[in-house]
This record gives structure tokens, C-alpha cells and sequence, in this order.
């Protein structure tokens, strides 16, 4: 097993779709991280040997979610007596609202896997990724790391006992809209402190309804009903709003050209579109880009597709 080593790609992902807060993302095949796992002989745990790519200046090399969910992961499979290092390649913009930690934790978690020849199952991957999460997001997080582990749309639900998760298939067509504003670390743990504690029992079961119709919505390939659902969180969204630049004129904007739903990307400051296909999402990106300029900022508009799990690019084992 000397030099042994694997390479995985792990996919973006936008969380919440509205009113799907900790319950919902969607892999997205915009942007993607590539984690390599090498066993190292003769050494014990998990440690970072290097970051490259795009947004590498941005990475967290302390509190590393990638390393972090991959120490979890030997500790899970009782083989923390193993060393292993870590290279990953950042394609995902980091505090975007992209899943850009989520990705980076999923793909250590399947090439840590792969490398020690073990199949645990997607529970044990998806509970060593989601508690790396906490490093960056102050708390385990799993619905970004379901969407980049398991790809499709990820349903996440937390239990006594552990995290249940399902991805369901979905051919759907979104855009993404980055706003080029300054990365802000630990942005993911402040955006969840504005949140509010309690929620009056009619506001949470509007909610409730509209998750449920927006999921059943996606399955169904009804798009345009899915786009309503998503513009009708009334919990979370509002008070997320007020810290995403332009986020009033960028929302008019999309669905002046076409879009047929537009939310948050998880956390933002990025902004999800739901379009009826390639051909709409042209116009689409094109007016998300000129409402941030009409705000004085730059930004870069991206139509993308639903992507698939993370995935084994390379491999010397």
C-alpha cells in the first residue's frame, strides 16, 4: 500500500431552496473540489499537504472541514492509527453560500474510504462529513454534504439516532449568481445566529406545506409550482435578506427574465434561479449580472444542472 492514494470530485451544492432550511440541497454541477487521500506509512492521523486551485487563498487551513470529517471518519471505522494525508484542489468559492466546505468534506470522506478499502455506507460517510462541517459552521451540518455525497436533490432528516438522508433524481436547470464581495470566514455560523429561536405555529406550518409541495413539485418535474414554493419561505429568508447585497433588485430582476423561482444559496450571499432550460437561462444570467452592477458590485452568473455523488477521479491503490 506504499504511495497508495485516491482522488475524488465532490459537487457544489445550494441549500434550503426557500423554505428547505436544514433539510434540503441540491447538488450542482457549477463548481466542484477534488480531494486526494495518500496513505502514509509509518505516521498516524489526518493532516493537510497542500491547496491549490482557484479559490485556494480563501481555505481555512486550520479548522479544515475536509480534515477534519476525515479524522472522524478513521475514528468511526476504529483505524485512527492510520496516516493519511491530504492535497485538495478548490473550485468551489469559498463562504459563498456554495457548499464549498460541504464539498471539500465530502470528497475526503469517499477518497479516505476508497484508500483504506473499506464500504462503510453513505450513513457512515455522511455523519463523518456532516460533523466536519463543525469546524467551519460551528455545528454538524449535513444537508450541503448529503447534496455533494450523494448528488440529485438530498432530503435530510435528523433522528435520535443519527441522519437519514435520500437523494431523489432530478433533471432540472438552475442559475447561480456570485457576487464578487469580500470572503467572510465564519460566515455560515453568524448567518445562522440571526435566526430566530421561535416561530408562531401558523408561520411554521406554512412553511412545512409549501417544503413538502416543493419537493413533491421537483419530483413531478413541475418546475413552475417548485419556483412558487421557493419564493414563499417566510421563516428563514427574511431575515437572511437584509445581509445579501442587492438582494431585492436581484429577485425582481430574475423573474422579470423568466425565472421561475429564486431563493438564497444556503447561507448566500449567492442567489439560486429555477429555469425552464438551457435556452432560459441566458436571460436569466444575463439580468442577475446587470441588477448587481445597477448595485454597484460585480458578479458572475453561471447556468448549471443538477450534478451526480461524489465520484473517484484517480486512483493508485
Amino acid at each position: 500500500m506504499t504511495g497508495a492514494w485516491v482522488r475524488v470530485r465532490a459537487y457544489s451544492s445550494s441549500a434550503n431552496l426557500g423554505p428547505g432550511f436544514d433539510a434540503l440541497a441540491v447538488a450542482l454541477d457549477a463548481f466542484y473540489d477534488e480531494v486526494e487521500a495518500r496513505l502514509e506509512p509509518g505516521a498516524r492521523g489526518v493532516w493537510l499537504d497542500g491547496v491549490s486551485g482557484p479559490h485556494a487563498s480563501d481555505v481555512d487551513l486550520e479548522a479544515n472541514t475536509a480534515v477534519e470529517a476525515a479524522r472522524i471518519l478513521l475514528a468511526l471505522l476504529g483505524r485512527a492509527e492510520e496516516g493519511v494525508s491530504l492535497r485538495i484542489w478548490k473550485g468551489v468559492p469559498v463562504s459563498r453560500g456554495l457548499g464549498s466546505s460541504g464539498a471539500s468534506a465530502a470528497a475526503a470522506v469517499v477518497a479516505v474510504s476508497r484508500l483504506l478499502g473499506t464500504s462503510p455506507g453513505a450513513g457512515v460517510l455522511l455523519e463523518a462529513a456532516g460533523r466536519g462541517e463543525s469546524v467551519s459552521a460551528g455545528t454538524s451540518h449535513y444537508d450541503n454534504v448529503a447534496a455533494s455525497l450523494l448528488g440529485g436533490l438530498a432530503v435530510v432528516v435528523a433522528m435520535p439516532h443519527g441522519v437519514k438522508a435520500l437523494s431523489l433524481p432530478l433533471d432540472a436547470w438552475f442559475v447561480v449568481v456570485v457576487p464578487q464581495v469580500p470572503a467572510r470566514r465564519g460566515k455560515t455560523g453568524v448567518m445562522r445566529g440571526v435566526l430566530p429561536r421561535q416561530v408562531e405555529l401558523g408561520r411554521a406550518v406554512g412553511n412545512w406545506q409549501k417544503l413538502a409541495m416543493l419537493v413533491a413539485a421537483l419530483v413531478k418535474g413541475d418546475y413552475r409550482l417548485a419556483g412558487e414554493m421557493m419564493m414563499g419561505d417566510n421563516i428563514v429568508e427574511p431575515v437572511r435578506a437584509p445581509f445579501v447585497p442587492c438582494y431585492d433588485k436581484v429577485r425582481e430582476a430574475a423573474v422579470e427574465a423568466g425565472a421561475l423561482g429564486v431563493a438564497i444559496s444556503g447561507a448566500g450571499p449567492s442567489m439560486l434561479a429555477l429555469v425552464e432550460g438551457p435556452e432560459a437561462a441566458e436571460p436569466v444570467a444575463r439580468a442577475l449580472e446587470e441588477a448587481y452592477s445597477s448595485c454597484g458590485l460585480e458578479a458572475a452568473a453561471k447556468a448549471t444542472r443538477v450534478a451526480g455523488p461524489a465520484e473517484v477521479v484517480g486512483a493508485h491503490i
